[in-house]
């Protein structure tokens, strides 16, 4: 995964690369300052919270596009709040899920009533076992802007895939719409 200019609970991240091995990262690096050494610190510091790994926790793709188009346009996406931010694109969090210590509970979706079944992974699974190793107790969300994306795919089973995202645009059937904003 690579971002060009993000900003992470304030502090700004450039060429963040993010690598990751069976949903974990195993590889790390930006370019705020000269040494690697320095960068790998940096990220290690104020992402990863000085854990040696930690688990995607989320990947979600907020649809509000208009949202984008405008912050873009002023350049006042590092301004909002990342709970706006998330909703106007692509995103992923690395750390602990949205919905950590709470992946028993019967969630609703207010605006069709419909339960979130989809509220945990494999290491926050952990906890029927062992607590202690169920949770990282950080959640750091990553927006992707669009003009960044090649490409965002749901793999299927079969390994065939149905393509969402091509070139920062929205190519699945019925969200064409949503490039309206963008282009």
């Amino acid at each position: 995964m690579h971002v060009e200019e993000v900003f992470l609970k304030g502090l700004k991240f450039e060429n963040l690369m993010l690598s990751f091995n069976d949903g974990y990262i195993d590889e790390y690096s930006c370019s705020n300052f000269k040494e690697k050494e320095e960068n790998e610190k940096y990220i290690k510091d104020n992402i990863l919270y000085s854990h040696n790994t930690l688990p995607m926790g989320e990947f979600a793709i907020g649809t509000n596009t208009t949202a984008y188009a405008m912050a873009q346009k002023f350049k006042i996406t590092h301004l909002l709040p990342i709970l706006i931010v998330e909703k106007m694109g692509p995103h992923f969090a690395i750390g602990d899920t949205c919905y950590s210590w709470e992946e028993d509970e019967h969630i609703y979706n207010p605006l069709n009533r419909k339960e979130i079944v989809a509220k945990e992974n494999e290491k926050s699974a952990k906890r029927h076992e062992n607590i202690n190793e169920a949770y990282t107790n950080c959640h750091t969300d990553i927006t992707l802007p669009y003009n960044g994306i090649e490409s965002i795919d749901v793999i299927l089973k079969d390994k065939s895939k149905i393509k969402i995202i091509k070139d920062g645009r929205f190519v699945l059937k019925g969200a064409e719409e949503l490039n309206d904003a963008l282009d």
